[in-house]
């Protein structure tokens, strides 16, 4: 018996029960028995035959029809959310093309309006200087008034002792040729 446990001794060594050579065959065989893992071993072994092959393809071949069908889907929404953007972008620039085309009579008219401007500026002020002028005149015209008015008194008071003194000169001028 000591021979036999020697000989699977020498066998697990040589067939890799180490845990340091696990590869995708004896993974989950760590610490069974040869036994158990011929037994393991045969029903992976098993799995694979072309029945289950078969199966397997098939599924594998319906995953990946669904794939493509999913890029396609894929695809055609990233296409029409595109489509639809770039619609949009045309819309837009359709309805500015039409302006555009009055742009350059716009600008004229600013441009005219901006002249007329500036000129209804400058008449303003030239109005509002002349109402500043027609104060001052105003104001004069008042002074003279009131000058003239004083002449007029000066004169007639001037007048009247002109007229008196040559009343008595002409009375002086009777005395004495009489």
């Amino acid at each position: 018996m000591a021979e036999l446990e020697k000989r699977l001794a020498e066998l697990e060594v040589a067939v890799g029960s180490g845990s340091d050579k696990q590869g995708p065959l004896s993974a989950g065989v760590q610490g069974a028995s040869l036994m158990d893992t011929i037994e393991l071993l045969q029903a992976r072994v098993s799995a694979l035959d072309s029945a289950t092959l078969d199966q397997v393809e098939a599924r594998l071949q319906s995953v990946l029809g669904k794939m493509n069908e999913i890029a396609k889907h894929k695809a055609a929404i990233e296409d029409a959310d595109t489509q639809n953007k770039v619609s949009q972008l045309y819309d837009a620039v359709q309805k500015w093309d039409t302006m555009a085309t009055s742009v350059p009579q716009v600008v004229q008219r600013l441009v005219a309006v901006k002249e007329l401007h500036e000129q209804a500026m400058q008449f303003g002020q030239l109005l509002t200087h002349l109402d500043t002028t027609q104060q001052m005149i105003n104001n004069s015209l008042k002074d003279n008034t009131t000058l003239l008015t004083q002449v007029q008194q000066t004169m007639k008071e001037n007048l009247l002792a002109i007229e008196e003194n040559f009343a008595a000169l002409d009375q002086r001028v009777k005395k004495l040729s009489k």
